[in-house]
């Protein structure tokens, strides 16, 4: 039963991936630039974790789960889900940095040490930004026109 939601998971980042093939663009662009590049990158970078996690069920199979452990997937998806649909309206800076904020807290990543906790946040928005608005040119949202 530990295994049903990763594989769960897994089948739908294999369907993600495949309708992110499926998007063609409007005129010829390199690859990270057009607009299969995130979809795919995100299918690979959520493959890479569900690997992960899948692993470490596998070697911790037989101790017990803490409360909350087999949400954690959920959550995330309930996450992402609010981060897509605010993406737009909010801008890539505000949303990603709730985004990262809901990921950081849900993984209780340096929760408590709230200086930490923000600073991180605020560099893996930068990372993101810089990837892809600055290396790839990749037009994202703006909150007010500004952010």
């Amino acid at each position: 039963m530990e295994f049903a939601l990763p594989v769960f998971f897994l089948i739908l980042t294999t369907i993600y991936l495949a309708a992110a093939f499926t998007i063609r663009a409007q005129i010829s662009e390199p690859f990270w630039q057009g607009p299969r590049a995130i979809p795919i990158v995100a299918s690979v970078m959520m493959y890479a974790l569900l690997l992960f996690v899948l692993v470490r069920q596998f070697r911790t199979s037989n101790t017990k789960a803490q409360p909350g452990e087999i949400l954690r997937p959920v959550w995330v998806v309930v996450a992402t889900g609010v981060y897509i649909y605010v993406f737009e309206p909010l801008g890539y800076g505000l949303s990603t940095l709730l985004y990262v904020f809901a990921l950081f807290f849900i993984f209780e990543f340096r929760t408590r040490q709230p200086l930490a906790f923000v600073i991180y946040a605020l560099v893996v928005t930068a990372v993101f930004y810089i990837l892809y608005a600055v290396i790839f040119g990749v037009r994202l949202p703006e909150l007010f026109g500004v952010i």
